[in-house]
C-alpha cells in the first residue's frame, strides 16, 4: 500500500539510518525525490519469489522475513530485515533478473521504495549513494545463500541459537539480566529460520526454558542466559 510523505519527512527518515548518515542535507533532498512510502500491515506479502518489478525498498519501521522455497518444497526464511535493512533487487540493461525470495511482513512495516527506473535514474546523478544501496542490498543476498548453505550442517540446536542471538543483537531490549525478544515470531517462524520442523523448534526450545536459558511464557521470548546460548551456537 503506497503512501505519500513530505520530502523533508523522507529526508529525515533517511538520516536516521547509518547508511544515509554522513550525506549532506542536500544529498539527502536529491535521494528522496526517487522514494515513495509503502506500508505494509502484518502478514501482507511485498513480493513473491520470481515475481514482482524490480526495485529497491528500505525499511524504516517494522520486521519482514524473507522467504525462499528450497528444491524439495520447504519453507526456509533465509533472512529477517532489519529497520536501516536495504533489499530488493535491480535490472540492468536487456537482462530481466528475477527476485530470488519472497518478502511478508512480520508486523505492520513502513518501507521507502524506489523503482527500477528510478534507481537507474539516481546511479546516474548520485553514483555514490547508489553504489552503498547496492551494496548493502547485495550483502542482504549473500546472507540469505551463507544462510540456506548453514541449514545444510550443524546441529539443530547450534542453528536455533544462532539465530536467537542474531535477533537479540539486532533488535533486542535490555532489561536487567534479560534481552527480551519483543517480535511475533513463532515456533513455525524459528523452524522455517533454522530448517527444522516445528515440532524439533518447539522441543529445544522447551528444553532450554526447563533449564533457564530462555523463557517464552509472555508471550514473547526471553533470554535469560546469554552466555549458555553463545555455548550452544558454537
Amino acid at each position: 500500500m503506497a503512501k505519500t510523505t513530505s520530502g523533508e519527512g523522507k529526508a529525515q527518515n533517511l538520516k536516521k539510518l547509518h547508511l544515509f548518515e554522513d550525506l549532506s542535507d542536500e544529498e539527502l533532498a536529491h535521494a528522496v525525490q526517487y522514494m515513495q512510502e509503502r506500508i505494509f500491515k502484518k502478514g501482507e506479502y511485498l513480493f513473491f519469489e520470481e515475481e514482482g518489478e524490480p526495485g529497491i525498498y528500505i525499511l524504516l519501521d517494522g520486521l519482514i522475513k524473507l522467504l525462499k522455497e528450497t528444491h524439495d518444497a520447504k519453507i526456509v526464511i533465509v533472512r529477517l530485515v532489519y529497520p536501516g535493512d536495504i533489499f530488493g533487487w535491480i535490472e540492468w540493461g536487456k537482462k530481466v533478473p528475477k527476485n530470488t525470495y519472497t518478502a511478508r511482513a512480520i508486523t505492520d512495516s513502513r518501507t521507502l521504495y524506489i523503482s527500477n527506473k528510478d534507481f537507474i535514474n539516481l546511479a546516474i546523478k548520485h553514483p555514490a549513494i547508489a553504489i552503498k544501496m547496492t551494496c548493502e542490498a547485495t550483502a542482504i543476498l549473500l546472507h540469505a545463500y551463507d544462510t540456506l548453505k548453514s541449514i545444510a550442517g550443524g546441529k539443530v540446536e547450534e542453528r536455533i541459537a544462532r539465530v536467537l542471538l542474531e535477533i537479540a543483537d539486532r533488535i533486542g531490549k535490555k532489561h536487567k539480566d534479560t534481552i527480551i525478544i519483543d517480535a511475533p515470531l513463532t515456533r513455525n517462524d524459528i523452524a522455517e529460520m533454522t530448517g527444522t520442523t516445528v515440532e524439533t523448534a518447539i522441543r529445544v526450545m522447551s528444553k532450554w526454558k526447563k533449564m533457564g536459558i530462555i523463557n517464552t511464557d509472555r508471550g514473547y521470548i526471553e533470554i535469560l542466559k546469554r552466555k549458555e546460548l553463545e555455548k550452544l551456537a558454537v
